[in-house]
C-alpha cells in the first residue's frame, strides 16, 4: 500500500507540473498558442527596475486576455549581464538589458553615453532617450540580433566625502576619491580630485579607515551599502547618469504580428514610464530620509555643474569619440542641447 501510494504522488505531481507548463502526461506535450516572453536581469526584486517589468507582465498578460505570458528571472538568476546579452542574442530569453556602459566594447556607439554633465535633471535626460537620436542609439542593436525597446532610468551618480559640501569647483580641489575606470579617473583629475584604485568590495573600509576622503555612486547604492556612516557629505552633483537599455531578440520580435509588436511596445511604454516614475519616488525618499536622519545633503548649482561639465568633456571627448565616432558623438549632443529647458 505505502509503494502504491509513493507512485501515485509521483504521478499526481508529474501531472501538475507538466500540466502547468502546458502538457498532459509524463511524456507527451499538448500545443499551446501561448507567446511566452522570457526577461533576465541582474536588478534585485526592490527596485523601480523589477517592478516595472512586473508592470510589463501585467499589462501584457491581462491586455492579451492570457494569449502572452511573461517570466522573469530576477537578479542574476540567468548570470552575469554579460550573459544575458548572449542568451537573448541566441534566443533563449526574448528580454533582458542593463546599463549601456555594459556594452561599449561590443557596440562602441554606446560610448557617448559615458559623456559628463549630459542632463540637468531627470526630466531632461528622459526626453533625450525618448528623442529621435535616443532612438537612433539604440540602431547598434541590430548588428547583434537584438532590437531596442527603451532605456529605464537607474539614476544620477553624485559625489559624497568627508572634508567639505561640495558647493564649487574649487570645493574638488585636492579630494582624493575612488578611481576605477580610465574614463572616470581623467575626467576627475582634470578637476583637481585626486584618485587611486579601491574596489567596491573595499570601498566602505576605506572611507571608514579615512584611507580616502569620498566616492561617487548613485543615492540608492550610497543608502544601501551605508556610505553615510562613513561620511559626512552628500553632493548632487548628478555628473553621470546610469541608464538601462531594455531590448528583445530581433528573431522573435520579427516572428510577431504587426499588431503584436505594436501592443508590445505599448506595454513596455507604459512601464518604462512607471520605471522613471518609481525611481524618481525613491530618490525623494532617501534624499528625505538621510536629512531627516541629520545627514547633510545639499544641491549644486546648475551653473557650477555646466562649467564642471565643459571642463570635464574637454577632457574625456577625445577619448569617448575614438570610439562612438564623432557623428555619432555630435548627433547626441545636438539632442541634449536642443532638449535642454533653460
Amino acid at each position: 500500500m505505502k509503494k502504491w501510494r509513493t507512485v501515485t504522488a509521483i504521478g499526481l505531481a508529474c501531472t501538475l507540473v507538466l500540466g502547468s507548463l502546458g502538457l498532459t502526461g509524463c511524456g507527451k506535450a499538448e500545443k499551446k498558442d501561448v507567446i511566452t516572453i522570457r526577461i533576465a536581469h541582474d536588478n534585485n526584486v526592490n527596485t523601480p527596475l523589477h517592478k516595472a517589468f512586473l508592470k510589463f507582465k501585467e499589462l501584457v498578460e491581462s491586455g492579451s486576455n492570457g494569449r502572452m505570458e511573461v517570466v522573469i528571472f530576477p537578479g542574476g538568476q540567468m548570470g552575469s549581464v554579460q550573459d544575458t546579452f548572449e542568451q537573448c542574442r541566441r534566443g533563449d530569453i526574448e528580454m533582458s538589458g542593463s546599463t549601456t556602459s555594459n556594452f561599449t566594447q561590443a557596440m562602441p556607439e554606446l560610448a557617448a553615453w559615458e559623456s559628463f554633465y549630459m542632463f540637468d535633471d531627470t526630466a531632461h535626460a528622459k526626453r533625450v532617450f525618448e528623442s529621435e537620436a535616443g532612438k537612433k542609439m539604440m540602431e547598434p542593436l541590430k548588428r547583434e540580433n537584438l532590437t531596442g525597446i527603451g532605456y529605464m532610468e537607474l539614476g544620477f551618480r553624485n559625489f559624497s566625502n568627508s572634508k567639505r559640501p561640495i558647493q564649487s569647483e574649487a570645493d574638488l580641489k585636492g579630494l582624493k576619491i575612488r578611481g576605477y575606470n580610465p574614463l572616470q579617473i581623467k575626467a576627475w583629475e582634470s578637476v583637481g580630485v585626486n584618485t587611486t584604485s579601491v574596489s567596491w568590495n573595499e570601498l566602505f573600509t576605506s572611507l571608514q579607515q579615512k584611507l580616502i576622503d569620498g566616492q561617487e555612486c548613485a543615492t540608492t547604492s550610497f543608502y544601501t551599502e551605508k556610505f553615510y556612516e562613513a561620511q559626512k557629505y552628500w553632493s548632487l552633483t548628478r555628473h553621470v547618469f546610469t541608464n538601462f537599455l531594455w531590448y528583445a531578440n530581433s528573431d522573435f520580435m520579427n516572428s510577431l504580428s504587426e499588431s503584436d509588436r505594436a501592443f508590445l511596445m505599448e506595454c513596455a511604454q507604459e512601464a518604462i514610464d512607471y520605471n522613471w516614475e518609481l525611481a524618481d519616488q525613491s530618490e525623494t525618499e532617501i534624499l528625505q530620509k538621510l536629512k531627516d536622519s541629520g545627514f547633510q545633503v545639499n544641491d549644486v548649482d546648475i551653473a557650477v555643474r555646466r562649467r564642471l561639465g565643459d571642463t570635464i568633456n574637454a577632457a574625456i571627448k577625445d577619448d569617448i569619440v575614438a570610439s562612438c565616432g564623432e557623428d555619432t558623438y555630435n548627433m547626441l549632443m545636438d539632442a541634449v542641447a536642443a532638449q535642454r529647458r533653460d
